[in-house]
């Protein structure tokens, strides 16, 4: 997937969106392969049934959950492989692997080292070859446990970025945080009354941060240039590979009302398995903002977006205003309210330290 489908695109892609979009039970009337208003109506629904920011457009997210929802439970064998296999069925098979009791790191339809463990675990305890490989002898084994296991889930909620692991952060002194500028050159966002694109606005900020967080002592690492475009698989996997504690992903937001305005943020979260610390991260991002710069609180809210999703660190990604508001817009390309958002950022991720659990 290249580039975002959206309202009056046309071809063989936005054909594909479809026929992915009717095999998951959303209809349209839209002719095939013209992207219109039952299409971006159903992708809609698509995104918020799969906790993505629902704005009707095909981006890399979208798109890899639609390629990801069409997998069910048995239609192929999972196993540990690079990359690592992605899908409903490997949510499915986490699931169920935790009802019983075993952990799985979370249920993230990433088939990562902790659910192959407990994959080999079961396998185990039912007698089977312990080889990792969840195929029709261990997937027909597990359905018959689960059907007679009278326990629900292992834990309500599940924390799948452990703060702590490496270090007890108390300051952001040694702190090591991955900034991500929302979107790029190629995929370049909303812009703002002044045609200034969010890709050139979250870089700004961004920059802004890193030099701010350095100074404090910090360890902060750009995602992405200035003129660079990696994929939020690619970020994500930066993060991973420089240890970091925090990935924070700098966005704006946009809507076709001129009206909308406001402050809003996202942390990993899908069905029962949330970060509790992402949540609390993002709830005071939002606040802070908020009160800096006197928009509305839209409050935080659980996402599966790639970046928060494979990043091991917590992650949080902000919507820091809206770019398509007349007055916010504006605002938010011009250095002095940038100022501002970095305090309001640098003053959250204190607070929020100073609030984590000992380990």
């Amino acid at each position: 997937m290249q580039k975002s489908y959206r309202l009056g695109d046309s071809g063989p892609e936005v054909r594909d969106v479809q026929r992915r979009l009717a095999d998951l039970g959303h209809s349209f009337s839209d002719s095939p392969g013209r992207f219109e208003d039952g299409t971006a109506d159903a992708v809609r629904t698509f995104q918020q049934a799969r906790g993505l920011f629902a704005d009707g457009i095909v981006g890399p997210d979208t798109w890899r959950a639609l390629v990801e929802a069409a997998w069910k439970l048995g239609d192929r064998v999972l196993y540990l492989t690079r990359p690592m296999l992605r899908g409903d069925d490997v949510r499915d098979l986490q699931d169920r692997l935790d009802r019983i009791g075993l952990e799985v790191g979370g249920s993230d339809g990433i088939l990562g080292p902790e659910t192959t463990a407990a994959i080999v675990e079961f396998q185990l305890m039912q007698g089977l070859k312990g080889d990792g490989q969840a195929g029709a002898t261990t997937v027909s084994a597990l359905s018959r446990v689960g059907r007679d296991h009278q326990s629900v889930a292992a834990s309500e909620v599940l924390e799948r970025h452990r703060m702590g692991r490496r270090r007890r952060l108390r300051t952001l002194t040694g702190a090591s945080i991955l900034l991500d500028p929302g979107n790029s050159p190629n995929f370049p966002g909303f812009a703002n009354p002044d045609s200034v694109p969010e890709h050139v606005v979250t870089w700004q900020i961004a920059s802004r941060l890193h030099g701010r967080l350095a100074a404090l002592g910090a360890q902060p690492v750009l995602a992405r240039g200035p003129t660079n475009s990696p994929s939020p698989s690619r970020r994500a996997a930066l993060g991973n590979r420089e240890d970091a504690d925090v990935v924070l992903s700098l966005h704006t937001n946009g809507l076709d009302s001129p009206t909308a305005h406001g402050v809003a943020a996202y942390y990993f979260g899908t069905g029962d398995t949330v970060s509790v610390a992402g949540r609390a991260l993002a709830d005071r991002l939002v606040a802070a903002i908020a009160t800096s710069t006197g928009t509305l609180n839209c409050r935080a809210h659980p996402s599966t977006a790639t970046l928060l999703r494979e990043s091991r660190a917590v992650s949080v990604a902000v919507e820091m205003g809206f770019l398509t508001h007349p007055d916010e817009g504006r605002r938010l390309a011009e250095p002095a309210h940038q100022a501002h958002l970095v305090d309001a950022i640098v003053d959250a991720l204190r607070g929020w330290m100073l609030d984590l659990p000992t380990p």
